[in-house]
């Protein structure tokens, strides 16, 4: 086909290995760089003694650089050597930055056995113990492999070796391989670094941002500016100690989180039983665990006897898990994802375990500390994949323009000062520079702290922490402050289905069994069967358990139990009469008239999401020598399992029927054994389940939350896409989202299918249009080139009225084996995505961001975890521990919470640029002010600019971020971009209007037009005074004060992201009084104030008409800059000529591209 351009991508797997060899100890990871790019480099005196000189003099500037980027720091100091000898390794992250790891040393002994270090270290027999070099990057160990000449990931026991090998280490190791495995693995601990105040701080103030604000207090304080320095100083130091505050208590919530205690009863030296401190188990340990239970310190594997598991910690879900011993197949290789039922994961909570006769439950670790799946959590929050804000970015970029200009002002400053001549009075010239040079440097020094306002890193954030505190009272919950803004540009929003749009509990509607080859009609109460398969099936067909006397488990287990009426006790109590190991008892209830028939279910094989059933082996009291095989699960998973003459004629038209209901639908089957109980121990689940008959189907009915169709509505009428991400039947996602919203009714929905053939290179892809009603339009899989022409012709769809379906297999299909340009137009006409797996969910997340969408994911947080970590906006709607890595949580449990969030993130993020704007217009007014008076010959006063920088400016960036968002989200998304050629401009029309008001003020004074007979034009007559007092230092300083006023006005951004600018009271009150101070300051004649105006360094002029003359340029002024700000430059005609100014002809986001590139016919014709 067309769209099979791209050869087959197959993964690689770990060949098998039956033996424990350290060649084990390195294998390949899916969730980590197994091989990072790795250079070594060594020490070298030589460039120490050249560098650490040269850095040190320079007032360190050099060794900052190293702080901030050590990698380059070391390819300057040492010298570039083989990996083997390398005392230091340069690493080349997953995220694209470079690393520094320090190599270390374990010591092995030589006398291991030579398969043991081979592999490792190459050829070695004998000797003193060896060196074995290693180093540690993101928490886990890469050992040097001389075959490959690099540091390879070192791996526990959870690849390579299969099923049976594994059983194989039942008896232990001994006491010194269990050292020797201590020395390559370390100990079994999750260590969180817990970094001091005084370390925080450092590393805090040590940011260039920081330093800046070093610099400006240290200037400020030498030229007795004290006030504003103390202000600033105080400023950033509750700023600082806030963030280190806040950075210290997660720190140590997580710290906590993950810190255990605990001893351990391991086998060790042939069945010899000890009590070890959890810090010291390595893999390869067997544990001994309780009876009652107990917090898992490893990842380990099930032996022996059964665990019942709560696995909140890692799924969210306080459900507990039946863990059952691991089969003993020889050629089946041990994968801790596809036999997770036999896995007990670090972190989670044994409840309680089960055995027979006595016997120990035992479990073999197999991956300890960081390797666990506890500690990978712990690194995906240590290790946080970096979002590229392009905002950060780009004010980086304007701090460096603006860094420029400053540089450009002391340049000017300097040659101005230095031309510029004094005649004395001797009558001898000499420029001013030389003659007071303390006072015109520091002149020119200050315009460098004016254009790169100290405080910039305040003011920036505040929209972010306004946004936060808002969140928090809607029970949102915030962990990581910089997803805020990026909450601001999100486009599309994945969501989960059983739990956020739909209720999570399920309810038993009724059952549909058999009548000779066909389902019959439905019968809506289960205690009224008669006995049958669906019954037993329900009744016994699940992992439910007694703990502390109430019955616990899957709410659907739970609900499908209790409509049978029957009850089911604890094995203790009545396993006599089985005689043998039973893992519960279920009896009917008395009424039923089935008094006698218990059932004592034998062996349980857990649900499993790959396999989508569920399957238990169950044995009567009345008949011991029968046993009983009863499966449910998905109806398309158990219809494949039967013998086809057993399944229903009308089973697809009746499954169609149900699940275009929107009702959630589960197959039953059963089938009869001759086997010994004893042999049912270690029998394989496809023994089990194989040549079964269909036994009927039960109906379960999961409503849709009130909230979700009006939350839905909302998103598409503000242009967000949605999509859900379920694991649930195709059909009945299909129908959710058709109630919803999420898919219109008026539009097509066609499921796409990927299949791979038995023959040949490419899959088949197929495609199957849903009618409205989420029926197949023609009741058969058809080719892309075969749908009925009267159904669908080429040209009646358009890229926006149809939405494509699929479910995880055909998506992985598509994924690793066909074309990019096939997988990019299903990431970007997907609607519902069924069946998918939690890794799926995380792939879907990352595909979709690659394209260039802004994606936001919410999900109650079971199995959902990778895709809310992965997400730009990421909302667990669990309070579970696993949504610590999820950027938000939610304490309402609907999805309500995500138009807030992205609302309140559009709010911030407005609130940021809008905070930017000011800060750097404010700080190019006062360099302009600054400029024209050093031309004048004087300056701006110390209490001028503390009456600027605090009132002016701190004050109102401190209550601009108060506006609320705006109740409405509307299409359009907020700007994104401070590196623009829209910022650029606008900065350019306000730049143009600040200088020119500012001349024209001074030119209304100087010009000879007006003639003012009492101005007497400023001559210096001390060089060596600062600030002289005069008229021009008045009429500029009064100028930009409104200047000031209006910027704060005109940027103080309203709809469509914030409330109107009248809402914020405390912002209006504040303009009201300073704009009410500055033209009192105006309009007051010389002798009504004169202390304020001595302390202010002030000379008004005595002429009423010049003041109110100043008064209307500053209303002609902020009225200006109000209509451009608010109409002009909003219009979409200057968004057009911005347009034409870009050279725009094509649009950035690579999913518009793949939009564009879908032709009429596609997906009918290639």
């Amino acid at each position: 086909m067309a769209d099979n351009k791209r050869p087959s991508r197959r993964r690689r797997e770990s060949g098998s290995r039956k033996s424990s060899s350290c060649a084990s100890l390195l294998q390949e990871d899916d969730d980590v760089d197994p091989s990072p790019d790795q250079t070594g480099y060594e020490a070298s005196i030589i460039k120490y003694a050249i560098f650490y000189p040269v850095a040190v003099l320079p007032l360190c500037i050099p060794l900052l650089a190293a702080f901030w980027f050590p990698a380059q720091w070391i390819k300057l100091t040492c010298w570039c050597c083989s990996l083997r000898s390398a005392r230091y390794v340069i690493v080349k992250d997953l995220d694209g930055k470079l690393r520094v790891e320090a190599v270390q040393y374990f010591e092995l002994p030589m006398a291991l056995d030579k398969s043991e270090t081979s592999s490792l270290l190459g050829d070695v027999t004998g000797g003193p113990p060896m060196k074995c070099p290693y180093i540690v990057h993101r928490n886990l160990r890469y050992l040097y492999n001389e075959e490959d000449e690099k540091y390879i990931l070192l791996r526990g026991f959870d690849r390579g070796y299969t099923c049976a090998g594994i059983h194989e280490m039942s008896a232990g190791l001994s006491t010194d391989m269990h050292n020797e495995r201590l020395q390559q693995y370390g100990t079994n601990s999750i260590d969180v670094p817990m970094k001091s105040i005084p370390v925080l701080f450092v590393e805090e103030v040590l940011h260039p941002f920081y330093l800046m604000q070093v610099m400006s207090i240290t200037l400020w304080l030498y030229e007795i500016y004290y006030i504003y320095a103390v202000i600033i100083f105080v400023m950033s130091t509750v700023s600082v100690m806030t963030s280190l505050i806040q950075t210290r208590r997660n720190m140590q919530q997580l710290h906590d989180m993950v810190k255990q205690n605990c001893t351990i009863t391991v086998i060790r030296d042939g069945r010899e039983l000890h009590d070890v401190p959890g810090e010291s188990l390595v893999p390869g340990d067997v544990m001994v665990i309780p009876p009652t239970g107990m917090s898992m310190p490893c990842d380990a594997v099930l032996l022996t006897g059964t665990a019942i598991v709560n696995e909140a910690s890692l799924t969210g879900e306080s459900i507990p898990v039946t863990k059952t011993p691991l089969p003993q197949t020889p050629d089946e290789l041990y994968s801790s994802e596809r036999h997770k039922q036999h896995t007990l994961f670090g972190g989670t909570h044994v409840i309680q375990t089960r055995f027979y006769n006595n016997s120990a439950v035992l479990a073999v670790a197999t991956r300890t500390a960081f390797s666990t799946s506890k500690g990978s959590m712990v690194r995906s929050i240590l290790y946080q994949k970096p979002f590229n804000s392009k905002f950060y970015r780009d004010a980086f970029i304007f701090i460096g323009v603006l860094a420029i200009i400053a540089a450009g002002g002391f340049l000017f400053s300097f040659i101005f000062y230095s031309v510029s001549k004094y005649v004395q009075p001797d009558g001898i010239s000499i420029s001013y520079l030389l003659l007071s040079p303390r006072v015109y440097a520091l002149r020119g020094f200050d315009l460098i702290t004016i254009v790169v306002p100290p405080a910039l890193p305040i003011a920036i954030t505040i929209g972010t922490v306004y946004a936060v505190a808002r969140l928090k009272k809607n029970n949102i919950f915030c962990i990581a402050q910089q997803r805020v803004n990026l909450c601001g540009k999100i486009k599309l929003v994945c969501f989960d289905k059983t739990g956020t749009l739909t209720e999570e509990s399920v309810k038993t509607s009724g059952v549909i069994m058999m009548t000779g080859n066909e389902l019959c009609s439905e019968t809506q109460d289960p205690t009224s069967l008669p006995p049958c398969p669906i019954l037993f099936t329900m009744a016994t067909c699940h992992s439910l358990t007694r703990i502390n006397g109430k019955l616990r488990g899957d709410p659907l287990e739970l609900d499908m139990f209790e409509a049978t009426k029957w009850t089911i006790s604890e094995p203790e109590n009545d396993s006599t009469k089985f005689d043998l190991l039973v893992q519960g008892i279920v009896k009917p209830p008395p009424t039923s008239g089935l008094v006698g028939m218990e059932m004592g279910i034998m062996k349980q094989f857990p649900f499993s999401s790959e396999l989508q059933r569920m399957c238990v082996l169950v044995r009567a009291l009345d008949n011991p020598k029968v046993l009983h095989v009863y499966v449910k699960g998905a109806p398309e998973k158990v219809k494949d399992l039967c013998r086809p003459e057993t399944v229903p004629v009308n089973f697809k038209e009746v499954l169609r029927s149900l699940t275009q209901k929107g009702l959630r639908v589960l197959a039953v089957a059963h089938h009869s054994m001759e086997l010994q109980w004893h042999k049912s121990e270690n029998i394989d689940r496809d023994m089990v389940e194989c040549d079964l008959e269909f036994g009927g189907l039960i109906i379960m009915k999961n409503s849709l939350k009130p909230e979700t169709t009006p939350v839905i509505s909302v998103l598409k009428n503000a242009n967000i896409r949605t999509v859900m991400v379920t694991g649930d039947n195709l059909l009945t996602a299909v129908c959710v989202a058709r109630e919803c919203g999420m898919i219109p009714r008026h539009h097509q929905a066609i499921v796409m299918k990927a299949e791979i053939q038995a023959h040949g290179p490419l899959p088949v892809i197929s495609y199957e249009p849903l009618n409205s009603d989420g029926s197949v339009s023609d009741g058969q899989e058809m080719e892309m080139q075969a749908i009925a022409a009267e159904r669908l012709k080429p040209g009646d769809l358009k890229p926006g009225d149809f939405h494509l379906i699929i479910d995880g297999k055909s998506f992985a299909v598509v994924k690793d084996y066909c074309s990019e340009d096939l997988f990019n137009k299903l990431l970007v006409k997907g609607a519902v995505f069924a069946r998918m797996s939690p890794d799926q969910k995380a792939e879907l997340v990352l595909g979709l961001q690659k394209l260039g969408y802004g994606v936001g994911m919410c999900g109650d947080g079971a199995n959902d975890c990778g895709a809310l970590k992965a997400a730009h906006a990421g909302i667990s709607l669990s309070e579970a521990e696993a949504s610590v890595a999820s950027p938000f949580t939610s304490k309402v449990p609907n999805i309500t919470c995500v138009p807030k969030v992205i609302m309140e993130g559009r709010a911030a993020l407005t609130t940021m640029f809008s905070v930017f704007k000011y800060m750097a217009l404010y700080a190019l007014t006062q360099f302009i002010s600054a400029t024209i008076l050093y031309v004048v010959g004087t300056n701006l006063g110390d209490f001028q600019y503390l009456y600027i920088d605090f009132c002016l400016a701190t004050i109102f960036v401190l209550v601009m971020g108060l506006n609320g968002p705006y109740p409405v989200l509307v299409k359009q998304r907020p700007e994104g971009r401070l590196a623009s050629i829209n910022m650029l401009v606008r900065m350019v029309i306000h730049i143009v209007l600040i200088v020119g008001f500012q001349v024209a003020a001074l030119y209304y004074l100087k010009s000879p037009t007006w003639a003012w007979s009492w101005y007497k034009p400023f001559v210096v007559t001390d060089p060596t005074e600062r600030v002289p007092v005069c008229l021009e230092n008045t009429i500029i300083f009064t100028m930009a004060n409104f200047q000031y006023i209006g910027l704060a006005l005109a940027l103080s951004i309203g709809p469509p992201y914030r409330k109107p600018t009248y809402t914020n009271l405390p912002f209006l009150a504040l303009l009201a009084i300073m704009f009410f101070c500055n033209t009192y300051l105006i309009l007051t004649p010389p002798d009504w104030l004169p202390l304020l105006l001595d302390f202010m360094g002030l000379q008004p002029s005595p002429s009423i008409t010049f003041r109110v003359g100043i008064l209307l340029l500053v209303f002609v002024y902020i009225a200006l800059v109000f209509l451009l700000e608010t109409f002009v430059m909003s219009s979409r005609t200057f968004h057009q000529v911005i347009k034409v100014l870009r050279f725009k002809r094509r649009p950035n986001n690579p999913y518009k591209h793949v939009l564009a590139s879908i032709g009429p016919t596609w997906p009918l014709k290639g």
